[in-house]
């Protein structure tokens, strides 16, 4: 009985996980497709953000 309770929780927590994953993959998809396009007007510096300085 404990193996049969064991196996239905396992189960459970499978079906849970796969649907909590499907869920996350579907609201990234969502996002993606709500980024915006590629710019086609330059940026007003793009000299800016070519080196960073990580330097603590």
């Amino acid at each position: 009985m404990a193996a049969q309770v064991a196996s239905l929780q396992q189960t459970v927590q499978l079906s849970i996980l796969d649907k909590a994953m499907n869920t996350g993959a579907a609201t990234v998809v969502e996002m993606m497709e709500s980024l915006p396009q590629a710019q086609t007007v330059p940026a007003a510096h793009p000299y800016k953000g070519q080196s960073i300085d990580v330097q603590v």
